[in-house]
């Protein structure tokens, strides 16, 4: 991005992920689907974040901020088929038992002006502020509406480099939820994490510190069940969660929480173990998945 900007060129989402997943490559699994190298810009990518407890999974789509005028914009509605990118990724994710983020490539720090980030800014050639090059967003915080300046985007994302990093900020959880979780739910939001957890924390924390700022009363107490996979070690890290939507109107616990494993799909495991017919696993996942990305974390951080 930078090369490009210096250029004078614009970069787009297909070349950067293309570049990102090059330089990945070598510490981590890739597997790009071949039939799948037409696809379009912010084609999307399954990620599975493993440990040897845990797993997390992701659909992720790439989308680069354009600035006018001081104004921030991301393409979250951009228009796929009969709908919206933005549904698509969210039906995609639901088929797969994934979470759906995106990819917001922002750009450098010249870019984006330097503006401020939460993180001990230190004005220009600000180390915070590079990392954010590269920040990922729950798509259900993508608000187009909500999301125009650099502080709501920080607000609602984080920098890729410290998503597994463990961090002692606790939770900002609403009172009535805590009367409503399990005693390890609690502990896990409350405690800092490592591994697959920390990463899968990092999530649950942007969405729960917006869900703190919305008016909406919580939700009654019921609790949503997941999916137990046959046996508790298959299924989801924690069965039972809150149902409160907020603003959003989705169980927004399951939701970002249900792609918390104790272990991963089986073709992960394939993946690792260099057993796997990448052409089978293509024909068996949707037409917009561009290939599968495994990052295996250590859990002592």
């Amino acid at each position: 991005m930078g090369a490009c900007e210096r250029a004078q060129l614009r970069w787009g989402e297909t070349a950067v992920t293309e570049i990102v997943m090059s330089r990945a490559a070598a510490a981590v699994s890739v597997v790009p689907f071949t039939q799948h190298a037409e696809a379009v810009s912010g084609a999307d990518w399954v990620w599975w974040w493993v440990d040897s407890t845990s797993a997390y999974g992701m659909l992720v789509q790439a989308k680069r901020l354009t600035m006018n005028q001081g104004r921030w914009r991301f393409d979250f509605g951009y228009p796929s088929g009969t709908g919206s990118q933005r549904a698509n990724l969210r039906s995609t994710a639901a088929s797969l038992d994934l979470i759906p983020v995106y990819a917001l490539y922002l750009g450098t720090g010249e870019y984006r002006n330097w503006e401020p980030c939460p993180d001990d800014h230190r004005g220009r050639r600000c180390p915070s502020c590079a990392k954010r090059s590269i920040s990922l967003m729950p798509a259900l915080l993508a608000d187009p509406a909500i999301v125009h300046d650099s502080a709501t985007t920080y607000e609602r994302s984080v920098a890729l480099e410290d998503l597994w990093t463990p961090t002692p900020r606790r939770a900002l959880l609403i009172p009535t939820l805590l009367e409503q979780m399990d005693p390890d739910l609690v502990s896990f939001l409350l405690s800092p994490q490592k591994g697959a957890r920390a990463v899968a924390k990092s999530v649950i924390d942007r969405v729960l510190r917006v869900r703190a700022g919305q008016f909406s009363a919580v939700s009654p107490s019921a609790s949503s069940m997941m999916d137990e996979g046959g046996h508790d070690q298959l299924g989801p890290v924690f069965p039972e969660v809150p149902s409160d939507a907020g603003h959003w109107g989705v169980p927004y616990f399951k939701h970002v929480l249900d792609p918390l494993r104790h272990v991963p799909p089986d073709y992960v495991l394939e993946i690792e173990a260099l057993e796997l017919d990448a052409n089978d696993l293509a024909s068996n996942m949707p037409d917009d998945v561009a290939g599968v990305v495994i990052v295996r974390l250590s859990q002592n951080g």
